[in-house]
């Protein structure tokens, strides 16, 4: 083992994993895509590179951290794995850079010196991010699956020219899919999102669940030795994995196809596609998980720190035709709402923000709440009520109660009419708004009158007249201000997605 005055430390992150997974919006090319960059990762590079180096810190989650004896060595391995990420995966990159390990130690300080690595890779990442991508000439076909590179070759799936990217992510799922068949007959992996939606209740839908975990950086930060860090590291991912796998495997599949594809599952974030009506379960499932298991990170390294990790959450719901991209962009959106509700609770809990997408408003989150879900949106405003038709991003304690509420909804068939009527109650105004639920709860079987009742002294502690609590907003462009906010919307806006426990009815009148 060579003297750590003498080590390098080489660090590795894949250039814009999104971009190139996303790069169509057919799963078979997006799923080729994740299953070759995770391949790359966790077995390619190692090998490629492991006759130049003299420990492994880790591979995983598209990134990696190897020491080596010399600067001569930390370069050859830098430009050993760019080259096999450009020979294999052609449009993929990754980015490496080293800085010694002096004065760090392999035992003490260890963290701080792969912060400084984190520093450097961000550097030279943001100078790639200014260099352009080449031109296409008029005269060269382009890619029809991209539409960015040229195209090389002849597709055998469908008989359309695309470039060598797309035919190697194409190859790359079907052997994948073709050694999942022979392991499971029972279940196999959809073809494309539109088999999903066709598995969904309702039909058509689909949903896009995006999740990162809070401040891990500055939890390995504090690791001193590089064993605890490798320990740490690996830990993560294994708890990441299985909190992934331990909620999937709770839905079974439909006509022998999964109701899930796993786009994305490493380091600590995620990004899953599922059918519409599991995708809110398996989000707050995965964000549960993820929270009770993690006090045993630092206890693996023998750290007295039992304070949970927690994770921001972000699901998008959406026909199964909607673009891939706009479903990464909403995600995205929800995904920062959602970690600024985690930095208001201090980051003790989970958060989760959701959409679902409609004609009338898919483009910006917050344009769509400030302009939709407020009192922008009254058919009669009152100047001095200032209104916001949602209480979203909801933490995790949160999100199961509003999710609970639904589901006892959903089984006991409340009609939807009625909630439909309740729904167009909230943007005609803050009081037509109270009078449409006292009507409704007025003739309202008992059981459904009680549902009523529990889920507004759930989501306005019985602070306001239903369905609105009263209080200061924290949201928006009026945030800090006194006014009312409601659950209803949130939970009207989800239960065609909720799980049926029956045939709904069409009437909730009383008939005592």
């Amino acid at each position: 083992m060579p003297d750590d005055r003498n080590c390098y430390l080489v660090s590795f992150d894949t250039d814009r994993i999104q971009e190139y997974v996303f790069a169509t919006d057919k799963l078979r090319e997006v799923r080729g895509a994740s299953y070759l960059l995770d391949k790359l990762n966790r077995e390619l590079s190692w090998k490629e590179v492991q006759t130049l180096c003299s420990e492994q810190v880790f591979f995983a989650g598209g990134a990696g951290a190897v020491l080596t004896s010399s600067p001569e060595h930390a370069a050859a391995v830098i430009l050993a794995i760019e080259a096999l990420y450009r020979r294999e995966a052609f449009t993929a990159s990754i980015t490496g850079v080293s800085v010694p390990l002096a004065p760090a130690t392999r035992t003490n300080g260890f963290g701080k010196r792969m912060e400084l690595a984190a520093l450097r890779l961000r550097e030279k990442k943001d100078h790639k991010a200014r260099r352009t991508l080449a031109t296409i000439e008029p005269y060269t076909q382009t890619c029809t699956a991209c539409e960015r590179y040229p195209a090389t070759r002849v597709s055998p799936v469908d008989q359309r020219p695309v470039c060598d990217s797309c035919h190697t992510k194409r190859e790359t799922a079907r052997k994948h899919r073709s050694k999942q068949a022979e392991e499971s007959a029972e279940a196999q992996l959809a073809e494309e999102l539109n088999d999903l939606g066709e598995l969904s209740r309702p039909p058509g839908y689909i949903g896009f669940i995006y999740a990162d975990g809070n401040n891990m950086g500055s939890s390995l930060e504090q690791l001193q030795s590089m064993e605890d860090y490798r320990t740490y590291s690996f830990k993560l991912n294994e708890l990441i994995e299985s909190s992934v796998d331990g909620s999937l495997q709770k839905h079974s599949a439909r006509n022998g196809i999964l109701p899930y594809e796993k786009l994305l599952v490493g380091g600590d974030d995620l990004m899953l596609v599922t059918t519409g009506d599991i995708a809110l379960p398996v989000a707050l499932d995965i964000a549960e998980a993820f929270q009770n298991g993690s006090p045993n990170l630092p206890k693996a390294v023998n750290r007295p720190d039992d304070t949970p990790h927690t994770m921001g959450v972000s699901v998008v719901l959406a026909h199964a035709n909607f673009p891939i991209a706009a479903f990464l962009r909403l995600a995205k959106q929800l995904l920062k709402n959602a970690k600024r509700r985690c930095a208001e609770k201090e980051y003790k809990t989970s958060a989760i923000d959701f959409m679902v997408v409609t004609a009338s408003g898919s483009s910006d989150v917050k344009t769509h709440r400030e302009e939709v879900l407020s009192q922008e949106s009254f058919a009669y405003p009152h100047i001095d009520r200032l209104a916001r038709l949602t209480q979203r991003p909801y933490t995790l304690p949160e999100a199961k109660n509003l999710l609970r509420h639904l589901q006892k909804f959903k089984r006991e068939n409340f009609p939807r009419s009625q909630l439909q009527f309740l729904h167009e109650g909230l943007f005609h105004s803050y009081y037509e708004a109270f009078y449409r639920w006292c009507k409704v709860a007025g003739r309202a079987r008992k059981e459904h009158r009680n549902l009523m009742i529990d889920f507004h002294r759930e989501f306005s502690g019985l602070n306001g007249v239903p369905p609105w609590r009263s209080g200061i907003i924290r949201w928006g462009k009026n945030a800090g201000k006194q006014g009312y906010t409601s659950a209803l919307g949130d939970l009207i806006e989800v239960y065609p997605f909720a799980q049926a426990a029956g045939k709904e009815n069409t009437h909730a009148v009383s008939n005592d």
